[in-house]
């Protein structure tokens, strides 16, 4: 695999045992991985909690249903996997 995305929801805690077992395991893999964060138009999104929660890592915000920031995420993946 070329790389991992991990798309979480902008709206919860990031801090949950699930998603930091995952995220070390691909630290401890050294699998690159870019953090999503999704439902940043929602008006509960913190975007800065998730970054804080994953600062090694590069965290795109989008809204998926919105098409929203979509350009952003695409670039940064493509930079993820050259």
């Amino acid at each position: 695999m070329d790389c991992v995305l991990v798309v979480l929801d902008s709206t919860l805690n990031p801090y949950d045992q699930v998603n930091i077992t995952i995220i070390g395991n691909l630290a401890a893999r050294k699998i690159p991985v870019m953090v999503v964060a999704n439902k940043t138009d929602l008006r509960k999104a913190n975007l800065k909690r998730i970054e804080n929660a994953f600062p090694q890592y590069k965290v795109v915000g989008i809204s998926a249903l919105r098409n929203k920031n979509i350009e952003d995420f695409y670039r940064n993946l493509f930079k993820l996997v050259r």
